[in-house]
């Protein structure tokens, strides 16, 4: 049995939400279940999480509207710190990014706040080049912090933490965190682990890029709604995890008006279910999918690096499509490797235009891809 846990029990005086919750991150002990108020939760930082902990709705969590950081002296590639307009709301471990532009050719990667002197950001890496490739930030340029609801990831300390979300709404408050689209930008929930993380009847809306991120979760009866990139991104570090703890179940969701924003402007938005580093390793039955963008899929590709298996281990069966532009986004046929296991048929297709995948499949055998509908 579970010791149980109110989240509202752990404010004290002037805390914030975030404040709060973290605070009931830190004193949990192993293995609880805590309840949220049946209120709104704003966070204006990111929770992380290095225990099994299991949360109860209902409640609804919702990111902050973004405060707008700019450069107050230029920068380059080279820059291990920043001088800002102001720090007021950055906190050390906060996840930053600057962006030149809306688009993910504009931002860097995201990198991570170690100190804050007055105006001053000093960074545990230097900043790098955009996604584009430009690495001189004149003063001006907007810098952004990143928000997920909650960090499930700490692979050394917790190797099988199992963390479960029931019954929450996650509001990506994306009306009013339109800076850049970059992908790698304010995600929902990021887990990875070799223990599952489930999600239950919960609802992912309104998201300024992607939701669920991770491997080896457990999706059943929740809803996907007005997200800007997908609803799960699957991704595996291989030389963190074991191949066998990275399967994931996708069952009787609901995505609709997913993946909204074009893929040539997130630099990854391109199916509501999309893949990176060991992207795949899934189940996915049941599901309805209604107007998705580009693709119901994203890209599939054989093994890039010593840190990927590539995209392989999938079933995608009985689900129902009605509207998408098509099934997979992109099939690689060019790199070394192989795709392997991957099986798309027995589903239920309405108002999405076919498309030949004949020549991709013909050099990728592993993948059985059957585009009918079923009758």
């Amino acid at each position: 049995s579970y010791l149980s846990y109110q989240i509202e029990d752990f404010r004290k005086g002037n805390m914030d939400d975030y404040q709060t919750v973290q605070a009931a991150l830190d004193s949990l002990p192993e293995n609880s279940t805590v309840q949220f108020a049946n209120k709104t939760y704003t966070f204006s930082h990111t929770p992380f999480l290095e225990k099994t902990i299991h949360f109860l709705g209902p409640t609804t969590i919702t990111r902050e509207n973004q405060i707008e950081y700019t450069l107050k002296e230029s920068a380059d590639g080279n820059s291990k710190y920043l001088v800002l307009n102001s720090t007021k709301g950055l906190i050390e471990a906060d996840r930053l990014l600057v962006s030149l532009n809306k688009s993910n050719k504009g931002a860097t990667a995201i990198n991570v706040a170690i100190k804050i002197i007055g105006d001053t950001v000093i960074l545990n890496l230097p900043l790098g080049k955009t996604f584009g490739g430009d690495s001189y930030f004149p003063a001006g340029t907007d810098l952004f912090k990143n928000i997920n609801f909650f960090w499930v990831i700490s692979p050394y300390k917790y190797p099988d933490m199992s963390c479960s979300f029931t019954d929450i709404i996650f509001d990506g408050n994306r009306d009013n965190n339109e800076g850049t689209y970059t992908w790698n930008l304010n995600a929902a929930i990021v887990a990875v682990s070799t223990g599952t993380t489930t999600y239950k009847k919960c609802k992912f809306i309104n998201s300024p890029n992607e939701s669920i991120v991770g491997s080896n979760a457990d999706i059943e009866n929740c809803t996907f709604y007005k997200l800007n990139g997908s609803g799960f991104h699957t991704s595996a570090d291989k030389e963190t995890l074991p191949e066998n703890t990275i399967h994931s179940d996708i069952l009787n969701n609901t995505f609709e008006n997913t993946n909204q924003i074009l893929t040539s402007i997130t630099g990854h938005s391109e199916g509501a279910i999309t893949h990176s580093y060991s992207g795949g390793y899934y189940t996915a039955s049941g599901n309805k999918f209604i107007n998705i963008g580009e693709s119901v899929l994203g890209a599939m590709y054989p093994s890039t690096s010593i840190h990927d298996w590539g995209t392989s281990n999938i079933t995608f069966k009985n689900n129902t499509i009605d509207g998408a532009g098509r099934m997979i986004y992109l099939i690689d046929t060019t790199t070394a490797g192989i795709i392997h296991d991957v099986y798309i048929g027995n589903n239920f297709i309405s108002n999405m235009p076919s498309h030949d995948y004949s020549a991709e499949l013909e050099i990728r055998p592993g993948i059985i891809l059957e585009q009918e509908s079923k009758k």
